[in-house]
């Protein structure tokens, strides 16, 4: 008999928040073990320099200080990482440590590491190691970098541009031969954090079976085989136990230190715990990426979209192993919403002495997306055409879905349009703009009069502003999307995805499963019960986790990282397949003992309804514990595992010669509207409005996709309003603490307004779509949008992130007075 759905969809009891609140979260930094050492990291305090000399003598002297690691030894005792997908583009191998070898290339990069009984002696030793530097110049910016005289971060390399490659689609070429007008801009989006609750943290222990670390890492694929690769070690084990926020963070740059710590376990035989602060995560644990576009939109007179190409200049900081990452990632959302055909993207990548780069939430989609809806209000705007008629002019429409795009994605479902209605609804648009055209009217009439008045006595001015955007959140990644600006290569890191979930019912009928990647605080534990419950016929309040992830007993593939919004794909279809096998084998035995017609048996509340009832425990006790009852060819136990790949992942899992790919398998959707006040005289953005409606597909919770749309929102409302990092010209990072970086607080975020309008994805398990990182991607746009309409009156364009005070204060007054531009110009409505 079919099971109904009881629990999909609904916004039961969350598993992990009352553990978490109530302090009972087990992290890294709550993990001890006997004889367990502390570790602290000696990093570099300039941006560029020569290692000449360590001398750690009197570190290695100091009581309580059990071993010191100095990059001769971490190049003695451990081999270079092999290099990745992201750094597939490299002209010539470089290898990479986990350690400064040689050479430092950032402020806060890792140089020696020190181990001792307690924290505070390890961080004392820290000033006891000598180093002697050889300080060369620093190059910040991508334009210093490429210049001919720029000091050279790699001289295997020869220059600081690493890689540069492109991706065509269509014939831009014919596209722009037909334009009635070429519309031009140049924009950047700046560095900046998700700035996760708990930084890195590893704790190391090598024992002669094997070598075990508890780490904080969102891929532990990535920390296992870094492990293996750098320490010759076949036998690794992964444990990542409760873990304070990722967002990307999380992925890359921490194997660096799992390496460091787990080398410093083996050279003193006993358990290293090292603890990351807030400093070090700021100044070394990874930014997103500075990117600058230079855009050229081929249009026609009413505002269709020909053609567009786009060059990326990609500032990666002082690291090669990211080379490709933000560029490839643009690939997932290359087209948004819009049925453009033709587009080419040309991307470089620029070593500079900074930060490296490493995946952040929405990594390189923010940048795709800001694209696209500049250059639609900057089309709308050199047209004199409405904004949102350009958007509808360009969309998807509904009836063309399932959709392929140019460069091979497969959009499953969506109505862009519908979206795009009901965001202008829900924020009252046209109420909007009339009161944005009184208020103009009357600041215009009352600076008029003020004329000739001292500055001192004109009165503030606020002006308000909306920006409507739009754009698509992909999830599920292709491992072999990476390959697609190496087409000719035969070396594919992976292609598709893998991810498995085991679920049991124990002996006394009670519900466990184990899922096959981390969680980092997105209720991966609430929804995989939720499915399981629906799919076996329990409550949910029955079914737990039987632990975190641990590689010894996860059902881990390829997918198992808590990135690239693998688990909305991966994770519930391994879950749901693992659940329906269980239910298969349960309603087997049930039919068997109680000499029933499967067909005839239903599942409820744990309970199996035939002819007679049998309940999860008395079938886990035959399973478990009495042979004779079992059906012939049964095998014991109530446990079943799944290993989940996309039934749909073809065409173009693996890129043609065309550089086409399936980047990401599912693709979410959303519009944005936000309206803001600006005051003239200070520069400050107030959001007094956002409003957001969403296709996310099925929603297994609302609530905890409700959660995940406010937090990502936030962030990019604060990105788009001032947070990020700020280097002086020698390489020295300025915004080291979180009061100076800007992180917005609940004063400055408001109120998220949210609409789900699910359109069901026809080739998920569930119908359901990505929601972990979709408010992200078309905030910063949304508010760029509405901050340039605020101040129209100046005819500003605003083609740079973040609007600071301070950036908005200028653009306000890079042009005509307040006084001629609102009583001159009319704004544009």
């Amino acid at each position: 008999m079919e099971q109904g759905t009881r629990y999909i969809g609904r916004s039961v009891r969350s598993k992990e928040a009352p553990r978490h609140v109530t302090g009972r979260g087990r992290y890294v930094d709550d993990l001890a073990l006997p004889r367990m050492l502390h570790a602290c990291m000696l990093r570099s305090p300039y941006a560029h320099a020569r290692i000449v000399a360590v001398d750690a003598t009197g570190a290695a002297g100091l009581p309580g200080v059990k071993a010191v690691i100095t990059p001769d030894e971490v190049k003695r005792l451990s081999r270079p990482f092999k290099p990745g997908r992201y750094a597939a583009g490299l002209r010539v191998p470089i290898p990479e440590y986990a350690g400064a070898i040689g050479k430092v290339r950032y402020v806060g990069e890792p140089v020696a590491i020190v181990a001792a009984e307690s924290r505070a002696r390890a961080e004392d030793a820290l000033e006891l190691i000598d180093v002697q530097y050889d300080a060369l110049p620093a190059v910040v910016t991508t334009a210093d970098a490429v210049a001919p005289s720029a000091p050279v971060l790699y001289e295997e390399l020869g220059s600081n541009v690493a890689w540069q490659g492109h991706v065509s689609y269509g014939d831009v070429d014919a596209a722009f031969a037909r334009a009635d007008r070429i519309v031009r801009a140049n924009l950047k989006i700046h560095r900046y954090s998700s700035t996760p609750l708990e930084p890195f943290a590893c704790l190391a222990e090598a024992t002669p079976e094997r070598l075990t670390i508890w780490c904080n890492s969102q891929s532990p694929d990535v920390i296992y085989e870094a492990l293996s690769e750098a320490l010759g070690i076949d036998a690794v084990r992964v444990i990542v136990p409760d873990v304070g926020g990722g967002f990307g963070q999380k992925i890359h740059l921490i194997r660096k230190y799992a390496v460091l710590t787990a080398l410093m376990a083996v050279k003193t035989g006993r358990p290293v715990k090292w603890i990351e602060d807030r400093s070090e995560h700021m100044m070394a644990g990874g930014h997103s990426c500075e990117q600058e576009f230079d855009v050229e939109a081929a249009v026609t007179a009413d505002g269709e979209v020909l053609g567009l190409t786009i060059r990326d200049t990609d500032d990666v900081g002082g690291s090669v192993s990211t080379l490709t990452i933000h560029f490839t990632n643009k690939l997932n959302n290359l087209f948004n919403t819009y049925k453009v055909q033709h587009l080419r993207l040309e991307g470089r990548s620029v070593l500079t002495n900074k930060c490296p780069v490493v995946p952040n939430r929405g990594i390189g989609k923010p940048g795709m997306c800001f694209v696209w809806e500049r250059t639609m209000d900057r089309v709308a705007r050199e047209l004199g055409l409405d904004p949102i008629e350009v958007r509808r002019r360009n969309l998807v429409p509904k009836e063309q879905f399932p959709y392929t795009t140019p460069n091979g994605n497969i959009h499953g479902s969506g109505d862009y349009q519908a979206l795009l209605d009901r965001v202008l609804a829900n924020v009252g648009y046209d109420e909007v703009r009339r009161r944005q055209q009184e208020q103009r009217e009357a600041v215009a009439r009352t600076l008029s009069g003020s004329r000739g008045a001292p500055d001192r006595a004109r009165p503030t001015t606020t002006l308000l502003g909306i920006g409507v955007v739009i754009g698509i959140e992909p999830g599920g990644r292709n491992a072999a999307r990476d390959m697609a600006i190496f087409p000719q290569s035969t070396q594919m890191p992976g292609a598709g995805g893998v991810e498995g979930a085991t679920v049991k019912i124990e002996k006394n009928g009670s519900v466990v499963f184990t899922l096959g990647s981390p969680s980092c605080g997105q209720s991966h534990e609430t929804t995989a019960a939720q499915i399981i419950a629906d799919v076996l016929g329990v409550a949910p309040e029955r079914v737990s986790a039987a632990g975190t992830f641990d590689t010894a007993l996860s059902p881990w593939g390829i997918s198992s990282s808590n990135s690239g919004n693998n688990f909305h794909l991966y994770d519930v279809g391994a879950v749901h397949g693992a659940a329906a096998r269980l239910r298969d084998k349960v309603l087997t035995l049930a039919a068997h003992v109680l000499k029933a017609d499967r067909e005839s048996l239903r599942i409820e509340d744990g309970v199996v309804y035939g002819p007679a009832e049998m309940t999860f425990a008395e079938l886990g006790k035959i399973a478990y514990g009495n042979q004779a009852l079992l059906p012939p060819g049964f095998e014991p136990g109530l446990q079943a595992t799944y290993y989940y790949s996309h039934p749909h992942a073809d065409p173009l899992m693996l890129p043609d010669m065309q550089g086409r790919v399936r980047a990401q398998y599912t693709f979410s959707s959303a519009a944005h509207a936000a309206v803001v006040e600006v005051d003239t005289e200070t520069g400050r953005v107030r959001v007094v409005r956002y409003a957001i409606v969403s296709d996310n597909g099925t929603l297994i919770n609302p609530s905890v996709v409700d959660g995940q749309i406010y937090g990502s929102a936030a962030h990019g409302i604060s990105v788009a309003l001032g947070e990020g990092f700020v280097y002086d010209a020698d390489g020295q990072l300025l915004t080291l603490t979180l009061l100076d970086y800007g992180k917005s607080t609940t004063l400055e975020t408001p109120r998220i307004e949210v609409e789900h309008y699910p359109v069901p994805d026809p080739f998920t398990t569930l119908g359901q779509k990505a929601a972990g990182e979709g408010a992200a991607i078309p905030s910063p746009a949304a508010i760029a949008s509405a901050v340039e309409d605020a101040l129209a009156p100046f005819g500003v364009e605003v083609r740079r992130l973040p609007l600071s005070p301070e950036r908005v204060w200028e653009l306000i007054n890079g042009g005509d007075s307040v006084g001629r531009a609102l009583s001159g110009a009319p704004g544009r409505t």
